[in-house]
């Protein structure tokens, strides 16, 4: 836990099986298969994408487990068939299926996401208020993200909150394209779960390549370090995940986050470096 802060902190990318990272990120005779054991040299946790187009068989669970420290956590997104396809009807099969395989994670399970896309409106409330009844919530941190700005009319909003919180699911909180950013940073001081469940988005569109960082986010995150650093006492855990496009390059978005909330952080030794460093240690005489 960070002592500058009463709650504790694990901020991480969203994935982490890009080519791209291949020298800012990872030393460059990296394999694909070693970037997982790499990225976990420097950050604690990560959301799996994957999982949004299946749920992982055990065997695959088992070898990302085995492949990253003790203390390091993986936050889960729901398959899309559940969320998007079905727009969680009849879908309960599928449903304990998946968070069936989320508990074979046991201790390095960050969280659960439910994330639904930009088509799930507030006339779907009644499928949302019964597949939350679904949730094993006493027994993982789950949240839900929406993408109808609609959720958030303040009539709506209380419905909403009173479901998400009479189960203990955090509502996710998000700065991309779909809620006006001033809206997600309120919610902060709102909780519906006694931890947040945060995400930094950006556009789709708005970087072609993963290596730099080309949109400058220093701005908000100051904004979203602010409001975390004030969210309320009843917070105790604050999970966070940076996508690409959000700036271009998100290890160094998370490394902005994590100063920015005073979160000690030190970025591991390159393999590069130590092999630049006793060559040049060679020509000494």
């Amino acid at each position: 836990m960070n002592a500058a802060l009463p709650i504790e902190i694990r901020l991480g990318c969203q994935g982490w099986s890009y080519p791209d990272w291949v020298g800012p990120m990872y030393d460059a005779d990296t394999k694909p298969e070693r970037y997982l054991r790499a990225y976990a040299r420097e950050f604690s946790t990560v959301e799996i994408d994957s999982t949004f187009y299946g749920t992982p068989p055990l065997e695959r669970v088992a070898r990302w487990c085995a492949t990253v420290p003790e203390d390091f956590t993986f936050a889960l997104k729901v398959p899309r068939a559940i969320t998007h396809e079905r727009h969680l009807r009849a879908s309960e099969r599928e449903t304990a299926a998946f968070f069936a395989s989320a508990a074979a994670f046991g201790t390095k399970l960050e969280g659960v996401l439910v994330q639904l896309g930009p088509d799930f409106a507030p006339d779907e409330f009644e499928a949302l208020r019964a597949f939350v009844d679904l949730l094993p919530a006493r027994d993982m941190r789950i949240a839900l993200e929406v993408r109808d700005a609609r959720w958030f009319e303040p009539a709506m909003l209380a419905r909403f909150r009173d479901v998400l919180g009479s189960h203990g699911i955090a509502l996710a909180l998000s700065d991309g394209l779909f809620i006006p950013l001033e809206v997600m940073l309120a919610e902060i001081a709102q909780p519906t779960a006694d931890f947040l469940y945060l995400r930094w988005l950006g556009a789709r569109d708005a970087v072609q390549r993963y290596d730099a960082v080309r949109i400058d986010r220093h701005a908000h995150v100051a904004r979203w370090a602010t409001a975390i650093k004030h969210a309320p006492a009843r917070v105790r855990r604050a999970s966070g995940y940076v996508n690409n496009h959000y700036s271009g390059h998100s290890p160094a978005t998370v490394r902005d986050l994590l100063a920015a909330l005073d979160v000690p952080h030190v970025r591991p030794t390159r393999i590069e470096q130590i092999s630049l460093f006793s060559s040049l240690l060679g020509t000494i005489d």
